[in-house]
């Protein structure tokens, strides 16, 4: 994991540490003063301080994975949105052998998926990361998506880490506030 992704998905990893009832807490407490060290709870919080449902869904995805779906689905749906009012604001006509709300749906599912797994980029051709996606070239050629519908998708990376990062400040917010309230 290089870098940038490992800086992206940063704040995220303190919620993964101990995030449900039964997980070992490692976090540092000092004996005998009666504190209570960070648990489950405080870290749930910080998801529940989020201002969005979509910080809040994106989160969950990247914290539970599938197990999430409907986060999943939420934050697809909202992705998916962006292309499908978009394209009608630009006045853009259906494509003739694929729906405009399939190719949404498979456009937004695509974008999650390689934003949330980086490691797929370098995986994929163009043409490939259509054919992951689900849209064959007998429904779509790459130059027709890359010409009239890429524009929406980068339009949807753009909204993805956007939540990613509001998410991640959210969840350093939290964590700053929760630990130096825990030291008094």
């Amino acid at each position: 994991m290089n870098a940038a992704v490992a800086e992206k998905f940063e704040q995220f990893e303190w919620l993964t540490r101990g995030i449900t009832a039964k997980s070992p807490n490692f976090e540092p407490t000092v004996r005998g003063t009666g504190e209570q060290p960070l648990n489950y709870e405080d870290r749930l919080g910080a998801i529940a301080s989020m201002e969005t449902q979509l910080e809040k869904s994106v989160t969950a995805v990247i914290i539970f994975g599938e197990k999430s779906e409907i986060d999943y689905r939420l934050v697809q749906s909202h992705l998916a949105a962006i292309l499908k009012t978009n394209a009608m604001l630009d006045g853009r006509r259906e494509p003739e052998k694929i729906k405009i709300s399939e190719l949404a749906d498979l456009v937004a599912r695509m974008v999650m998926d390689f934003s949330l797994n980086p490691e797929l980029e370098a995986n994929f051709t163009k043409q490939g990361r259509l054919y992951y996606a689900g849209i064959r070239s007998w429904q779509m050629t790459l130059r027709a998506y890359d010409g009239t519908w890429k524009q929406y998708e980068t339009l949807m990376v753009i909204a993805l880490e956007s939540a990613i990062d509001s998410a991640a400040k959210a969840i350093e917010k939290y964590r700053k506030k929760t630990l130096s309230a825990s030291k008094k």
